[in-house]
C-alpha cells in the first residue's frame, strides 16, 4: 500500500506542478454594464523559461484543451495574467480590455507605482486576434467574442504584478477618458489664472508668500501642459473586421 501510496502523492504533486488548471473562473460578460472589474478574478502565474501551459476554460462542446504561449520575446521569462470570458449571448461583441498605467489606491509611499506600462501582449485561445489600441493613460486591447463562446486569454506581462483590469465597451470608455480631458484642461485654466494673479499680487504687495505660491502654481500649470503635449489620442480605433485571422504563431495546441 505505501509504494501505491506514494505513486499517488507523486502523480498529483506532478499535476499540480506542470501547468496551471483551469481553476480560473469564467466571467459571463454583461450586455448592459460598462465597465467589469476584472482585477479580483485574474490569476497571476510565472513564466517557465519564457513559456506558460495551461489548460483553457471549457468551451460550449465541454472540450477541454492545452495550450502553450511564448514570451513576446526571446530570452525573457516575464509573468502571464490568465482569465476567461464567456459571451453568453447571440450576437458577437467588442470589448475593450483596459490596464491602466495610473492608480492611486495602494499605490505605495517608498517606492511608488506612479505609472508603468502593464501589459505586453494579449493570446486568446481561440477566434479572433485581440488589437492593441493607442492610449496614453493606459494599455488597450480591442477583443472580439463570438456568441456562444468561452475564450480563455492569456495576458502577458510587462511587470511582476497587475493591479486593475477592466473591462469595458468602447463608447462608455470613450466618454470616460474624454470626461478626464476636459477636467485636466479646466485645472490647467484655473492654475495658470492663479499663478498670473499671485504674480501680480507680489508686485503689488511685495510679500514673499505671493511669489512662492505663484511659482507653485506655475509648476502645476507646466505640469498639465507637459501632460497635454505628449499625450496621444484617447482611444484609437482599429481598423480590422470581423473576420477570422490565423491563431497567434506563439500559441500552440
Amino acid at each position: 500500500m505505501r509504494p501505491l501510496f506514494a505513486l499517488a502523492m507523486w502523480l498529483a504533486f506532478a499535476l499540480l506542478t506542470i501547468a496551471p488548471s483551469a481553476a480560473f473562473e469564467v466571467i459571463s460578460v454583461p450586455e448592459d454594464v460598462n465597465a467589469v472589474n476584472l482585477s479580483a478574478v485574474v490569476e497571476i502565474i510565472p513564466g517557465t523559461d519564457g513559456r506558460v501551459q495551461l489548460s483553457t476554460a471549457p468551451g460550449e462542446d465541454g472540450i477541454i484543451r492545452r495550450i502553450e504561449v511564448l514570451a513576446s520575446e526571446q530570452g525573457t521569462n516575464p509573468n502571464f495574467a490568465l482569465f476567461a470570458l464567456r459571451n453568453e449571448s447571440d450576437q458577437q461583441i467588442e470589448r475593450l480590455l483596459v490596464a491602466p498605467f495610473f492608480r492611486l489606491p495602494n499605490s505605495g509611499v517608498f517606492n511608488p507605482d506612479l505609472g508603468n506600462d502593464r501589459l505586453t501582449a494579449l493570446t486568446p485561445s481561440a477566434g479572433i486576434r485581440p488589437v492593441k489600441l493607442t492610449d496614453s493613460e493606459a494599455d488597450v486591447f480591442e477583443i472580439t467574442l463570438d456568441p456562444g463562446a468561452t475564450v480563455t486569454f492569456v495576458a502577458e506581462l510587462s511587470s511582476a504584478e497587475l493591479p486593475e483590469l477592466y473591462l469595458w465597451q468602447p463608447n462608455p470608455y470613450r466618454d470616460y477618458v474624454n470626461s478626464f480631458t476636459l477636467f485636466r484642461g479646466v485645472v490647467l485654466g484655473v492654475a495658470s489664472l492663479a499663478a498670473v494673479f499671485l504674480t501680480i499680487m507680489f508686485v503689488v504687495k511685495g510679500r514673499g508668500v505671493f511669489p512662492a505660491t505663484a511659482a507653485f502654481c506655475s509648476g502645476g500649470a507646466g505640469l498639465f501642459a507637459d501632460r497635454f503635449r505628449r499625450a496621444r489620442p484617447p482611444v484609437g480605433h482599429s481598423s480590422r473586421r470581423h473576420a477570422a485571422v490565423p491563431a497567434p504563431p506563439r500559441r500552440r495546441a
